[in-house]
């Protein structure tokens, strides 16, 4: 098997220089920036070096109901910023009211320490504005991470940023292990999240768990065979190749067309049985996305009186409330300027 990931991860890795190749609009992975924002709901963002969101996913249940029939690919870094938080405010994540304090914590990594911080800067910048205008106690902060998290980290030599990232290669590319994500370079996770993530884009997080599980375990029960096939088929071969001219090979011909036939009908099995599970997925996925649409109008309903008020308080509040604010985002940030990418 450890032959297999070796070509798989090629195969995905070759798609990635393909598709990057073939737009001549593409964006290099060392100019992106993988930025996470979390209220709950936690959304990752995919950012150019120009400002402009180019994917945007849900990292958990709360946020695929945030993101259902918001358009974010595109706009603005300081717009979708924005909408993000005004849409959890009016489907609840984010309270209304005054006196509840809100943190927004937030990560970013990028190839270039440079457009890293230019835009790590300016997504806590845009959070905080984003409360200020709103007259409510909310403010962005560095992402924690937990000591055993942090363990975990060191011991591969990596920021606990970056070992987040490693983990989402192995979430979207069941081909590789957590040891051998981190040994990756920034440019070579940055290019299998952003082309897994275009594949897979609005799959439920359990729905595509579940889609890796069971497609692992058609390609541990077909692999193997087609591979046993294809070793007999290369000796068959041999020993035809191997016979003196003129000699019967009627024998092993019959052998070796016999077992094409089969390898043709295990590989069209196969891939039959892929293609109904993947069916079988998207199926789900429409399911789910009609299943978070109508979640999303029922929250927004339970919660739009208060909101409604919300905003017709609006202008008072932000007079009332700018002292508190200001001093509720001028608390200093332990976290501070914490580094990303490997160590």
């Amino acid at each position: 098997m450890k032959n297999l990931k070796f070509v798989l991860s090629f195969v995905v890795l070759f798609a990635v220089v393909a598709t990057m190749i073939g737009c001549e609009t593409a964006l290099q992975a060392e100019e992106l920036s993988y930025v996470t924002i979390d209220i709950n709901p936690s959304v990752e963002l995919i950012v150019s070096p120009n400002d402009k969101v180019i994917e945007a996913n849900a990292l958990n249940e709360d946020a695929e109901v945030l993101l259902s029939e918001l358009d974010l690919i595109g706009m603005d870094l300081e717009v979708a910023i924005d909408l993000i938080i005004q849409t959890s405010i009016e489907l609840g994540y984010i309270s209304v009211d005054e006196d509840v304090e809100t943190f927004v914590e937030v990560s970013t990594i990028s190839c270039d320490e440079a457009i890293r911080n230019q835009i790590h800067e300016k997504v806590k910048e845009q959070i905080n504005l984003a409360f200020q205008k709103r007259g409510m106690l909310g403010r962005s902060q560095e992402k924690t991470f937990d000591q055993a998290f942090i363990d975990e980290a060191a011991s591969y030599g990596v920021t606990p940023e970056f070992l987040f990232l490693a983990y989402k290669v192995v979430e979207l590319d069941d081909t590789y292990t957590i040891e051998q994500a981190v040994a990756l370079t920034d440019e070579e996770v940055f290019e299998i999240v952003k082309y897994a993530r275009e594949q897979k884009q609005g799959l439920v997080v359990e729905v595509r768990n579940q889609f890796f599980e069971d497609r692992q375990e058609l390609f541990d029960t077909y692999l193997p065979q087609i591979q046993s096939i294809e070793a007999q088929i290369i000796d068959i071969q041999a020993q035809i190749d191997a016979l003196e001219e003129g000699a019967d090979a009627s024998t092993l011909q019959a052998t070796l067309d016999d077992l094409n036939v089969q390898l043709l009908a295990l590989k069209d099995t196969f891939h039959g049985e892929v293609a109904l599970l993947r069916e079988s997925f998207q199926a789900q996925r429409s399911a789910y996305q009609e299943q978070f649409k109508q979640e999303k109008q029922q929250r927004k309903e339970q919660h739009q009186e208060l909101v409604n008020q919300f905003n017709e308080e609006k202008a008072e509040r932000i007079n009332r409330m700018q002292d508190r604010i200001d001093q509720f985002q001028g608390k200093s940030d332990n976290n501070n300027g914490s580094s990303n990418g490997k160590s």
